[in-house]
């Protein structure tokens, strides 16, 4: 039985290796054909020259909040996140955008090697880490992170390095807070450590966006009292109507619902919240650390009062979880797989025009705007079955061993 098993499970990964190779081949070529066809769909990256502006004006102590610091195009994030995009200007431009695009390659292939090694994939697995590092670049949030030059990636990187880390790192904690300091969803993790008892990263997290924060009042005085305390944190709508199809959050559902309050999001966000910390501890218990860490990180786009598309690059942590296990034969997994890269893989569906801009739409998420709040539903939907079911199997099986005893 064991003889034949393991002939079957090789035979499953090569298999699976060949669908693989196959379909990121088909994606790149694809992606090619975008870069040839539409060149400023990658090298334009206006969020990190927009970000590059809002190092200069702290380097020029010129105001942050009062305007755009890229001709109309504002500045969202703490000051304390253009204290750090500060030395981007050092560089220039086009040399700028290389490196950056380079370091989040590398911080991808990062993710998506440390995921793996979580989830027991070897270590000498490189094959298996190139795969799935290019898979996920022909995902809509990658993507989409990748032609603007956005952050996300870093942000990824950082919580999967401490929250993945050695369990008895001094360190943990601060990955999450800085974090947090630069875009504030990742503040979940910190209910997360807290609920797993992992008391002292918890509050060194909370310590470290503390301290970011201090840096940032140190540096910029005026503006991180008009982003703190005059409501610029919470103007949701700064760049964006918040009903608008753009924003992918339950805040967005909401606001398209005809619910404009405060109130009816922030109860459905502490409910949502509830429920996604509660399964990822639960996960977290069952050692189970990339589901925990993919809820959470889902969780925090989707409670956030405005969650762009490429928000939802935590759909890259799901990608490696469930590709690891249907390469060990569960079905279940290889369903849930390929219903996840359906709802997010970069498929044009928009060409660049007057109504599109330079980047095409792509993915079903262009079409149709709550698609990752459901994708989001639907893995804590089926964390839960899979907890109930695991128990009630777990359960069986001690009842069986005390009937034989009996």
């Amino acid at each position: 039985m064991v003889a034949a098993q393991a002939p079957d499970n090789g035979m499953r990964r090569r298999r699976l290796m060949r669908w693989g190779v196959a379909a990121v081949g088909v994606a790149l070529v694809g992606q090619a054909v975008v870069l040839a066809l539409w060149p400023a769909a990658h090298l334009l990256m206006i969020d990190l020259q927009v970000y590059r502006a809002g190092g200069e004006h702290i380097v020029r102590h010129e105001q942050l909040y009062t305007g755009g610091v890229l001709l109309d195009l504002p500045f969202v994030y703490p000051p304390f996140a253009a204290v750090l995009f500060a030395p981007l200007s050092l560089l220039p431009l086009d040399v700028l955008k290389v490196a950056w695009t380079a370091g989040g390659l590398g911080l991808l292939a990062y993710v998506v090697h440390r995921c793996g090694r979580s989830v027991g994939v070897p270590a000498g697995s490189a094959a298996t880490t190139m795969l799935l590092t290019l898979l996920a670049t022909c995902l809509d949030p990658v993507r989409t992170t990748l032609y603007l030059g956005q952050i996300n990636i870093v942000l990824l990187a950082v919580v999967v390095g401490d929250v993945l880390g050695r369990r008895d790192s001094r360190w943990r904690g601060v990955g999450v807070g800085i974090a947090a300091a630069v875009k504030l969803t990742p503040l979940v993790f910190v209910v997360y450590l807290l609920l797993t008892g992992r008391k002292r990263a918890a509050a060194t997290a909370v310590g470290v966006f503390v301290a970011a924060t201090g840096i940032g009042f140190l540096a910029a005085p005026a503006d991180s009292v008009a982003y703190w305390f005059d409501g610029t944190f919470a103007a949701a709508d700064r760049i964006s109507d918040v009903a608008g199809t753009a924003n992918h959050s339950l805040n967005g559902l909401l606001a398209r619902l005809g619910s404009h309050g405060t109130v009816a999001w922030l109860v459905g966000a502490v409910v949502l919240g509830t429920v996604t910390v509660g399964l990822a501890v639960r996960a977290h218990r069952a050692e189970q650390e990339v589901l925990a860490l993919t809820l959470c990180g889902l969780g925090s786009a989707a409670l956030a009062p405005f969650a762009w598309s490429h928000h939802w690059v935590w759909v890259v942590p799901l990608v490696v979880l469930l590709a690891h296990r249907a390469v060990a034969g569960e079905r279940a997994a290889s369903a849930a797989l390929l219903g996840v890269l359906v709802a997010t893989v970069a498929v044009v569906t928009a060409l660049p025009g007057p109504g599109v801009g330079p980047i095409p739409s792509t993915g079903l998420i262009s079409l149709q705007p709550d698609v990752y709040l459901l994708l989001f539903l639907a893995v804590l939907t089926a964390s839960a079955v899979q907890r109930r079911t695991r128990t009630g199997a777990a359960r069986s099986r001690n009842q069986c061993t005390l009937d034989r005893f009996s």
